[in-house]
Parts: C-alpha cells; structure tokens; sequence
C-alpha cells in the first residue's frame, strides 16, 4: 500500500520513497513528503505490514516482512524513475540502511535510526513477551506539545512485543552492513531523544561505508522530529541534500553524453 505525491505517468528523472517507524502510520512522513512533492520531487509514502489497521495485525509481523515490503516499493519505484533516494524514519531508517547495503540507489537519509539501542533492552522484551504480549504506548516522543496532540492520534494506542523483539535481534547484522553501504548519506539524530539513543547516530557515521557522509544532531525535538520542534530545519537540509546530490546525477549524465558525442567524432 502506497501514497504517491505525483501520478504523472512517464519515467521521472529521481523518486525518494520514506519510510515510517516501528508503530507509525503513513502520516509520519506525509509532511515531509508533501514538502518534497512541492519542491519538484516525485515521492512514495510506504506503509509497513501490520501498520495502519489494527495493532493486532502486527504480533505475527517482523524485520523480514518489513524489509521485503521496502524492497518491492524501492524495485517498483526503480522502474519509473531513474535514480531512487530512500528516507527513513526509526524503524523506516534501519530498514534503509538494510536495503543501501544491497540495492542501487542514489542516496539516503536516516532520521533516528536504530543500531544499538539501549544495553538489557532486547533481555528486557524477551522476559516481557513470555506474560504480556502488548504494553500500553505511553505518549509520542515529541517536545511540542501541539504537535504531540495531533500526532498522538495517529498511532497505536498498544505496542505489541514480539515485532519490537525482531528488530532488535537484527541490530547486529544491520551493524555488520554498514561497512557495504557506500552510496552518499545524511543522517539524522536527535540528542534529547528517549526512543533511540543519539549515539546510534554517532555510530552509523562511524561505521558507514559511504565517503560521502553528513551527522547533524538536533537538540530541539525529541524522537519524532518530522513532526517537532526541529521539523523545520529536517526538512531544509533534507532538501538541501537531495538538490545537492541530484545536480551531481544531471552533472554525471551531462558528461557521460559528452563522452559518447566525443566518441561518436571520432
């Protein structure tokens, strides 16, 4: 299931597809994505599987499932546009990560993506689990307070266990994929965020194989900062980077013409 910003129907020249985190909706990102569709660019809203219906949906779902579901968006996307950016969100930013180890794309950006989480947190949902298959979701992290009231009803009031505990277990082998991650990438942390700690931002810098690679570290908003008090300037140097990168794909192909025109005198 997808939202797409622009329905014209010959190939685009760049697509950016966003994906939302673990218990979010498509409204995580439809801001950022209508800001996007404003600016020129052609975008896919992903919906993971077991989200956007009822939480109970989501206990039999898991990394697997999700991952996959970003692929069949990213390979369908691939096939009406030229180069494809991927922007993810928590969750949405691991499963990022995951597909730029192995898929051609032109970029990403991760916003308070997963690597590490907290230390006894997977321990901790494993012993849970076993009597409590669901916990209460407690608030939205978000410092706006105004935006946290129109956030709060867009996600499920109940966070079951089990899909948590697979993103955890799969931590570990995102941070051994990090090193084949080579394409250009703008990564997002927010250090007063109580969901994802700042340091795992710090770390994917570290870690990244990418040569190109830009760490920015808001301090305004908490986890959900599409949607706080830093929502403005994510969305600035969001833009800022696609605009950037996408000058050097037409700077490229100019060239790569040139070439051939060169070739074809000769």
């Amino acid at each position: 299931m997808d939202e797409r910003s622009d329905q014209r129907q010959q190939k685009e020249p760049v697509g950016v597809l966003l994906v939302h985190g673990l218990n979010g909706s498509l409204r995580d990102m439809d801001e950022l994505a209508a800001f996007l569709s404003l600016n020129g660019l052609y975008t896919r809203l992903v919906l993971l599987p077991g989200h956007g219906t009822h939480v109970n949906d989501m206990l039999a779902i898991g990394w697997g499932e999700w991952a996959q579901a970003v692929r069949d968006e990213l390979h369908q996307l691939q096939e009406i546009c030229d180069h494809v950016f991927l922007i993810g969100h928590s969750l949405g930013g691991a499963l990022c990560l995951h597909l730029a180890a192995s898929e051609q794309i032109a970029g990403l950006i991760t916003m308070c993506a997963p690597v590490h989480m907290y230390p006894g947190m997977l321990t901790a949902i494993r012993l849970t689990r076993r009597f409590i298959p669901m916990v209460p979701t407690i608030r939205e992290d978000i410092r706006d307070p105004e935006a946290r009231k129109r956030h709060s009803r867009d996600v499920y009031r109940w966070t079951p266990m089990a899909p948590v505990e697979s993103m955890l277990q799969y931590l570990p082998m995102l941070r051994a994929e990090l090193p084949l991650v080579t394409a250009p990438i703008l990564i997002m942390t927010a250090l007063h965020d109580h969901v994802v700690p700042a340091s795992d931002g710090r770390a994917i810098y570290r870690m990244i194989g990418s040569q190109d690679k830009h760490l920015v570290t808001l301090d305004r908003s908490y986890h959900m900062i599409v949607k706080d008090h830093d929502r403005e300037e994510v969305f600035s140097r969001t833009l800022t980077f696609l605009l950037r990168h996408i000058i050097r794909l037409q700077a490229n192909v100019l060239t790569d013409n040139n070439s051939e025109q060169v070739k074809k005198l000769y």
